[in-house]
């Protein structure tokens, strides 16, 4: 008889245990063209360590408390999003795109962001008034005078012939001094 009891007491408490979490899975998905988005990030809120990532299908399945509960989706491009559980099983999500207005981002030569005023060395600034209040063929000998620094002449009066473009002086290591060009877009 004890052997009975005490089997009836483990079965309860296994099954205690057991009603404390449950399994919720679900799909994501873009909100622009209902495509997959496989690599989110899938947390459930207020916890650091329990949290998935969607497979190559947008497909997650995560243990979260038997009841309650709020998961956290998040990606970059795509706006955070959080979506309470509650009693359901299965969570599918929607997840937009997150458009923000890109301002002035300088780029260094080692591709690091700064800001302008915390740069060491000269950073000039062209817009296309700039380009176009003179009157040439070519636009890179449109820039001649505009960048301190900088010597540019052409080869030829004609359109099409080379450029030459010389950055603080006609010496160099190896021989070559014609500049790296980075173009940024900046979107508005």
């Amino acid at each position: 008889m004890k052997k009975f009891l005490l089997l009836c007491f483990s079965f309860v408490f296994v099954l205690s245990a057991w009603a404390q979490e449950r399994v919720v899975s679900g799909k994501v998905t873009s909100a622009e063209d209902g495509s997959a988005l496989p690599g989110v990030n899938v947390v459930l809120k207020g916890t650091t360590r329990n949290g998935t990532v969607t497979d190559a299908s947008g497909g997650f399945s995560l243990s979260v408390p038997a009841s309650g509960g709020t998961l956290t989706f998040s990606f970059i491009g795509f706006t955070t999003k959080e979506e309470a559980i509650g009693e359901r099983s299965v969570v599918n999500v929607t997840m937009g795109l997150d458009v923000q207005q890109l301002g002035e981002v300088v780029v260094t030569a080692v591709g690091i962001e700064r800001e302008k005023k915390s740069l060491g060395y000269s950073v000039t600034s062209l817009n296309s008034d700039n380009i176009q209040s003179r009157s040439e063929v070519d636009p890179l000998r449109a820039l001649q005078g505009k960048m301190p620094g900088v010597n540019i002449a052409g080869s030829g009066g004609a359109p099409g012939q080379s450029t030459k473009i010389n950055i603080r002086g006609m010496s160099s290591m190896t021989g070559n001094t014609q500049p790296l060009f980075i173009v940024c877009l900046v979107l508005k």
